[in-house]
C-alpha cells in the first residue's frame, strides 16, 4: 500500500491511501444526521456552515452519518472514504489500526461504535499517536466487539487484513465521496422514499423500552463526542496552537495565561478612581471573568449621584446594599485559554516560583491540594463508566499578600504550569494592599 499525504492549506489531518489504483481518504469530519427524509438538506446546511463541500453518507438501521471534507484538501468525488469502506464490511462495533508502510512510523486508525464512525478516530498518525488514541477510547468506557490491532502495540486484539478488505471487488458505490452541491439524484430520491416508508413501518413496531433506551444512549454518546471536539477546537483557536486531545483532561489548558490575567485585570483596576461623586473606593476583585469593585458612601453623597456619575462606564450600573451606603460596580472581561503545556518536576517548579517571589520580599505559601478528576456521567441505559485513572500531575495553591502590584511582581516570573485564580486589592491608610491567589500544576 502506498500512502500519499495531501498537501493542503486547510487541514493537515486529511490524507489519502492509494491501493491498486483506488484512493481512500482519511481524516473526514464525521457528524450524525437527525432527519431520515431530510438528511441531505441537513448535510448541505452543515457543509455550508463549516466550508465543507464533499461528503460520504453512511446509512445503517441505527444511524445516518455524514463524513465531510473540502475540495481544498485535494480531495475529489469518486475517491473512497476509508472509514465507510471498512465500516460497510466489519460491522457496528470495532476498532482497527495497521501500519501503512513498512518503512515509515505511520499507522492508520478507524473506530466504529454503535454503528457510527467515532469522530477523531478516522486518522493517520505515528505509532505513539495511534496508541494514545486507542487507549483514550478504552478510558472512556467504550467496549468494542472486535479489536484489530498490530502485534507491536501489545494491546491485544488481532491484526487486520486490510489488503483483503480494500480489494476492488469489495468496493461499493455507497463508499464513495460525492459533492454536496448536487444534492440527491432521482434514483436516490426514490430509494430514500422507499427507505423512509420502511423505516416508518419499522419505527411503529419498534416501541420496546430497551430499544428506546439504546437510541438515547447512541445520541448521548455522539453529542458528548461532538462537545469534546468543539471544546478542543475552542482551545486551539484561543491559544493559537494546535492542541492534543489530552489537553481536555488538563485543567491548566483551559485557563488563561498569567500574562493575560495580569494585563486585563490590572488594566481595569488601575483605571478605577479612588472617589466617584463622593463615594470612596474600598476594594476590588478580579477573577478572570469580571472585576468587581466596591465603593462606600461618604458625607452627603447619594445613590443618585453615583448612578449618574457611572452611567455609560459600568454595564448594568451600580448594585447597592439595603442601606444604600455600599455599592458594587462590575466590569466584564474575557480572557483566552492558554492551552496545554508540559510540566516539570514539582520540586523544581516550587523552588523557581518561590525564589522569584522572595526576590520581591514576598512570603508566598504553596500548599498541595487534592486533585479531583471529574467522573464521567453514565449514558442513559448503559452501565456506569469505570473510574478515571489517577492524575499524572500535582496541584499547589499559591497565596501571598503584598504592597507591590502583581503586574510588577509577576511579570517575567517562571509561569510554566502557573495559573492565577484571583487578584484582590484593598485601600487602607492611603495605600493599596494586594492579595494574589493562584494554582501551580507540576509533575
Amino acid at each position: 500500500m502506498v500512502v500519499e499525504t495531501v498537501k493542503s492549506t486547510r487541514s493537515a489531518r486529511v490524507q489519502v491511501l492509494l491501493y491498486r489504483g483506488k484512493s481512500f481518504v482519511t481524516g473526514l469530519r464525521w457528524h450524525p444526521l437527525g432527519s431520515v427524509t431530510g438528511h441531505m438538506k441537513e448535510a448541505r446546511q452543515y457543509g455550508r456552515e463549516h466550508h465543507l463541500d464533499i461528503v460520504a453518507i453512511r446509512r445503517t438501521p441505527a444511524i445516518i452519518q455524514a463524513g465531510f471534507v473540502a475540495r481544498s484538501d485535494d480531495v475529489t468525488k469518486g475517491m473512497y472514504s476509508l472509514a465507510a469502506t471498512l465500516a460497510g464490511q466489519l460491522g457496528d462495533s470495532w476498532i482497527a489500526a495497521w501500519r501503512t508502510d513498512s518503512d515509515l512510523d505511520q499507522y492508520a486508525l478507524v473506530a466504529v461504535y454503535q454503528g457510527g464512525v467515532i469522530s477523531g478516530c478516522d486518522m493517520i498518525g505515528t505509532g505513539a499517536e495511534v496508541r494514545r488514541r486507542v487507549a483514550q477510547q478504552r478510558s472512556r468506557g467504550i467496549s468494542f466487539t472486535h479489536e484489530y490491532l498490530p502485534s507491536e502495540f501489545e494491546m491485544g486484539g488481532h491484526p487486520l487484513d486490510v489488503e483483503e478488505l480494500l480489494q476492488p471487488s469489495n468496493l461499493k458505490r455507497e463508499y464513495r465521496l460525492r459533492p454536496l452541491v448536487f444534492g440527491l439524484s432521482k434514483t436516490e430520491l426514490v430509494q430514500l422514499s422507499i427507505l423512509a416508508g420502511l423505516i416508518t413501518v419499522g419505527v411503529l413496531g419498534w416501541a420496546q423500552w430497551e430499544n428506546h433506551q439504546a437510541q438515547i444512549a447512541k445520541e448521548a454518546a455522539f453529542q458528548a463526542e461532538q462537545r469534546r471536539l468543539e471544546e478542543l477546537a475552542r482551545l486551539q483557536k484561543e491559544s493559537g496552537v494546535e492542541q492534543p486531545p489530552q489537553a481536555l483532561e488538563h485543567p491548566w489548558a483551559k485557563r488563561p495565561s498569567v500574562d493575560d490575567f495580569l494585563e486585563q485585570c490590572s488594566r481595569v483596576i488601575y483605571q478605577l478612581p479612588l472617589s466617584i461623586a463622593g463615594w470612596e473606593f474600598s476594594d476590588a476583585l478580579c477573577d478572570g471573568t469580571q472585576v468587581v469593585s466596591s465603593y462606600r458612601r461618604s458625607g452627603n453623597s447619594t445613590a443618585d449621584n453615583l448612578i449618574k456619575a457611572t452611567l455609560g462606564h459600568f454595564p448594568g450600573g451600580p448594585v447597592f446594599d439595603e442601606s444604600k451606603s455600599l455599592a458594587l460596580l462590575k466590569f466584564d472581561i474575557s480572557l483566552p485559554a492558554a492551552g496545554d503545556e508540559p510540566l516539570k518536576a514539582a520540586d523544581d517548579m516550587l523552588a523557581n516560583l518561590s525564589s522569584w517571589l522572595h526576590n520581591f520580599s514576598q512570603q508566598p505559601t504553596l500548599k498541595e491540594v487534592p486533585v479531583e478528576v471529574p467522573v464521567q456521567p453514565a449514558v442513559p441505559g448503559q452501565p456506569a463508566p469505570p473510574p478515571p485513572p489517577p492524575p499524572q500531575w500535582k496541584q499547589f495553591e499559591l497565596r501571598y499578600a503584598t504592597g507591590i502590584t502583581p503586574l510588577d511582581a509577576l511579570t517575567g516570573a517562571p509561569a510554566q504550569g502557573l495559573r492565577l485564580r484571583e487578584i484582590k486589592t484593598k485601600y487602607e491608610t492611603g495605600h493599596l494592599l494586594w492579595t494574589v491567589t493562584g494554582d501551580l500544576y507540576a509533575k
